[in-house]
């Protein structure tokens, strides 16, 4: 198996584009119609590794759901895309869910039922990754219980059996955001974004957190920066900044998850699996624009995967591609 994800997989109901949230006592009406979706970092990159070439069968997920129409619709879809499913299905509690609001022009607004996730069995991935030995293995973390507490033993698990290491997160349920630097030591990547990275190493400073992270993260840390673009920092202090594509933004939920996918299929296609540290400069400027480009592609539609598709993701990179690559800086933390 080529990537094996895992983590928490959330049914999200998303409404997009509204004008405003309703004040209490009133109705807001919304442009769109609510749209139930497949969501949770696990299962967005793992669609979107599909849509963006990946063959099916090659794509697996491990995680929790309930025994409710919910967890039927999340295990139905993701079979359906060509993903492997590997799924704990709980009679006690309800699958993960959560209520996106999209106010047009801000933030999403996350509403979140923790349910199933919280109740992931850490031995139950690592039993997974030892049968299916993936090439990569991503794991989210935050809303998972025991398995946050165990994620650097998963993690290790999967790097016996060869696999690379990919670790991307959420604000954590029940605990700090520094709980992850500690596991941070068996990810040969991880990805955040410019807030998340400030949170988990506690400074007001981006410099100081992406020396921070160099030392923990075997091989590259992306850090993302929203319309800003993105930053890569590898282990020796050197990193790329990049401006980011310019498109209409629908709706940001999923951008960072189609980001990571970006990275992933990237990796994969070009076999590049091995010297993370020393990776060529050009080569990590063009990773970070497919991780862009991947983003890019998804916030121009309704929905966390709709638009994360090989041909809006080559679209997007023949447009403006060339010109992002130009605005890359390679740049040293070190003084």
């Amino acid at each position: 198996m080529k990537v094996l994800a895992s983590g928490f997989i959330v049914a999200d109901m998303i409404l997009a584009e509204l004008p405003k949230i309703a004040d209490p006592g009133h109705i807001v009406f919304a442009k769109k119609s609510v749209k139930l979706t497949v969501g949770g970092h696990p299962c967005n990159v793992s669609i979107d590794l599909i849509q963006l070439g990946l063959e099916k069968g090659s794509v697996g997920i491990v995680g929790a759901i309930g025994r409710d129409v919910f967890g039927w619709f999340i295990k139905s879809v993701l079979e359906e895309k060509g993903v492997i499913t590997h799924l704990m299905e709980l009679a006690e509690t309800g699958t993960t869910k959560n209520i996106a609001l999209v106010v047009k022009g801000e933030d999403r607004r996350f509403h979140l039922d923790l349910g199933a996730s919280l109740h992931l069995d850490p031995d139950f991935v690592s039993k997974k990754v030892l049968e299916v030995k993936p090439r990569i293995f991503y794991a989210a973390s935050g809303l998972c219980g025991e398995f946050d507490e165990r994620l650097g033993e998963v993690l290790k698990t999967a790097k016996k059996t060869g696999s690379l290491t990919f670790v991307d997160m959420v604000e954590p349920y029940g605990r700090q955001w520094d709980y992850i630097v500690e596991h941070l030591d068996y990810a040969d990547f991880f990805h955040c974004n410019d807030i998340e990275l400030k949170n988990i190493f506690k400074t007001d400073s981006l410099a100081y957190g992406m020396r921070e992270a160099s030392k923990r993260v075997n091989g590259i840390t992306f850090i993302t920066l929203g319309e800003k673009g993105a930053l890569a920092v590898l282990k020796n202090g050197k990193y790329v900044r990049q401006k980011g594509f310019k498109v209409e933004v629908v709706d940001p939920t999923g951008a960072g998850d189609a980001f990571s996918a970006g990275i992933i299929f990237t990796l994969l296609k070009n076999r590049m699996f091995g010297g993370l540290s020393e990776i060529p400069l050009e080569d990590l400027k063009r990773i970070l624009m497919a991780g862009q480009a991947a983003g890019a592609a998804c916030v121009t539609g309704v929905g966390t995967t709709t638009n994360v598709t090989r041909e809006n993701f080559d679209s997007i990179i023949n447009l403006h591609g060339e010109e992002v690559l130009r605005s890359t800086e390679v740049l040293s933390l070190v003084p």
